[in-house]
């Protein structure tokens, strides 16, 4: 039979069959390289009202090979900004932790393994590059407080 797949969650994925049908099926079932995205048509046979030996039909739409899901796309722009956040500190930066969350939690809505590890990187990147802007702030102020604090009580070198 022919059908559609609607969407994957949990290890199962849910399928329309041509006749209206919905029908889960496990994960384990899934017969074609990559993974099962929604929208993607499918060939399967149905025993006991599931899907079994699911392929994905070549030429089918939102195949995997012809295309890259949305979570991948969104997690490459927040590897890219994240590169970005290295020549120009803070605007780049803070969009590459946005859009690594947003793109990891699509990713693994949409089981892309891929996706959500270059997501993972992005935004856990950003985190670090963050930090690390803030505490190279922190050191800066508190070296001129420290110079204006020696200026106030005009210390020298034979002070001490």
């Amino acid at each position: 039979m022919r059908g559609t797949i609607l969407g994957v969650h949990d290890g199962r994925g849910v399928l329309l069959a041509v006749d209206d049908r919905r029908l889960d099926f496990p994960l384990s079932e899934w017969r074609s390289t990559g993974t099962p995205v929604a929208g993607q048509v499918v060939d399967f046979m149905e025993e006991g009202g599931q899907a079994r030996g699911v392929f994905a039909v070549p030429g089918g739409a939102a195949s995997v090979s012809q295309s890259h899901s949305s979570s991948f796309v969104l997690s490459a722009v927040a590897l890219g900004c994240l590169a970005l956040g290295f020549i120009i500190p803070l605007v780049p930066t803070i969009a590459a932790f946005v859009l690594g969350v947003i793109g990891a939690n699509q990713a693994r809505a949409q089981g892309d393994e891929t996706a959500l590890t270059m997501a993972r990187v992005a935004w856990i990147g950003a985190l670090v590059l963050l930090v690390i802007g803030a505490l190279a702030i922190l050191a800066v102020i508190a070296f001129v407080g420290t110079i204006g604090l020696a200026s106030m009580f005009q210390l020298g070198p034979g002070d001490f």
